[in-house]
Parts: C-alpha cells; sequence; structure tokens
C-alpha cells in the first residue's frame, strides 16, 4: 500500500482514506476491507499515533482515523457513517442487509464491536492502561488515553463487557450454523463479518505472516485476562480466520 502525504491525498478529487500507521487498527482495516470489496478505488494518507498531525486536523478536524472523504463532501470518521457511504458509492455487494430483522440484527451486532463501549472501544482501555506500564510504550499511552478518555469504572468493567459480548457472537455463530449458514447475520457476508474479523486482532492477534507488528504491540494486543480468554471460544477464531481468508488483504497493510 502506498501512502499519500497528507497534502496530496487532500489534494485528491475522489474517495481518500486515513489510517493509523503502523497499527492493525480494527476500524481503520475494515474500511480499507470493505473499499476494496467493492472495488472502490481510493487513495491513503498516514496519521502517526503520537503526533499532532497538524495538516489531517486542519482539514478534518479529528487527529484520530479512520477517516473518509468523497469529492467535495466533508469528511467523516464513525464506522456507520462511512458504512453508508461506501454502500452509495458501490450498492454491490451490498454489505448492509436487505431484509429488515436482519438488518436490525447486524447494526446492533456492529455496535458491540464498534460502538461506545463496545469490545474494540474497551479493549482500547485495557491497551491503555497496560501501556502505561512499558517504558517504550509511554508515549502511546499518553496519546490514547487523551485521545478516548475513559473512567476508572469503564476500565474496571471492560472485561465482563467483553466477555459478555463475544459470548453473544459465539451464540449467534452456532444458531448460524445449525441453520447451514456461514455468516454472522442471514446467508451473505454483511459488514459484521468484516468488523468482527477486524476487531479480534485486539484479542488474539493474528501470526506475524498475517498481519506483522512488533513485538510491543502483539503483546499489549494479546488479551490474558481470564475473563476473556475463557470466552474466547473456537467458534470465534474460526470464524475470524475463514472471513479474514476470504475477504482481507494479506499480510494486512498498516
Amino acid at each position: 500500500m502506498r501512502y499519500l502525504s497528507p497534502a496530496e491525498m487532500i489534494a485528491h478529487r475522489g474517495l481518500r482514506l486515513v489510517l493509523v500507521q503502523g497499527v492493525p487498527s480494527p476500524w481503520g482495516q475494515a474500511v480499507k476491507t470493505i473499499f476494496e470489496i467493492k472495488k472502490l478505488d481510493f487513495v491513503v494518507a498516514p496519521l502517526v499515533l503520537t503526533e499532532t498531525n497538524d495538516e489531517i486536523v486542519a482539514w478534518s478536524g479529528q487527529n484520530s482515523a479512520p477517516i473518509v472523504a468523497w469529492q467535495d463532501e466533508p469528511p467523516i470518521n464513525r464506522w456507520i457513517d462511512i458504512l453508508h457511504l461506501a454502500e452509495r458509492l458501490a450498492p454491490e455487494p451490498a454489505l448492509i442487509p436487505r431484509d429488515a430483522w436482519d438488518r436490525t440484527l447486524m447494526f446492533g451486532l456492529c455496535n458491540e464491536l464498534f460502538g461506545e463501549l463496545g469490545i474494540g472501544w474497551c479493549r482500547r482501555i485495557q491497551i491503555a492502561e497496560a501501556a502505561n506500564d512499558v517504558p517504550e510504550l509511554s508515549g502511546f499511552a499518553a496519546v490514547v488515553g487523551a485521545k478516548y478518555p475513559y473512567s476508572r469504572r469503564d476500565a474496571e468493567a471492560a472485561s465482563t463487557r467483553i466477555a459478555d459480548s463475544l459470548q453473544v457472537f459465539a451464540t449467534q455463530l452456532r444458531d448460524q450454523q445449525e441453520r447451514g449458514l456461514s455468516f454472522l447475520v442471514g446467508s451473505e457476508l454483511s459488514a459484521v463479518d468484516i468488523y468482527f474479523a477486524a476487531t479480534m486482532n485486539m484479542l488474539a492477534p493474528l501470526p506475524g505472516r498475517q498481519c506483522a507488528m512488533t513485538d510491543l504491540f502483539r503483546t499489549g494486543f494479546t488479551a490474558t485476562d481470564p475473563v476473556i480468554v475463557d470466552a474466547l471460544s473456537p467458534i470465534l477464531l474460526a470464524h475470524r480466520q475463514r472471513i479474514f481468508d476470504a475477504y482481507f488483504r494479506s499480510p494486512m497493510e498498516f
């Protein structure tokens, strides 16, 4: 993947994407994969996690990623807004179910992954807290803690929330498989399968040949709390692997 400079990306008139550089952020990896599945042409600029990224902030108002912009439309950064944009630009293959019940279920499951206090949010809290104890990651911890403030109550509840959500996903997969279905919702791939596969890297990272990262980040991204580890049932890891192998770029680029 070729990164443009922020100035080059901003000047581009088509679809633009800002990704956190050097970290397999599930939010960014999911967006990139959705764009690739839909065969959308896009350019990418890096956001450096521990820097001020002044050009990107002046353009988008955000010092976090992913950020997406299309032509003259304002930059957007919420996962649900980005998904709707992708569906508008490339309706096929659809990643939002047409059936109302499936669509409602999919968005609820997506929120358990990417919403406030969802799995990704809670793991980010835990990773930032753990990084405080590693001198080499002190800058990372400070930046993440400042960008995404959290309370002591949120931190203490994180493992239980993650485990509860993982059990929901495991139950949903078992129910689907009993009906002979291979995806989390309905009979076809949807956005929640992509978001799920990307989020699992914050719990049990893919091996280095598929997701290369520094040892420090791999250690931080690997969940060790027994409450979470016990909830990482084989059916979850198997689904992540199947979706990754079928739809993600391997190795991941970030």
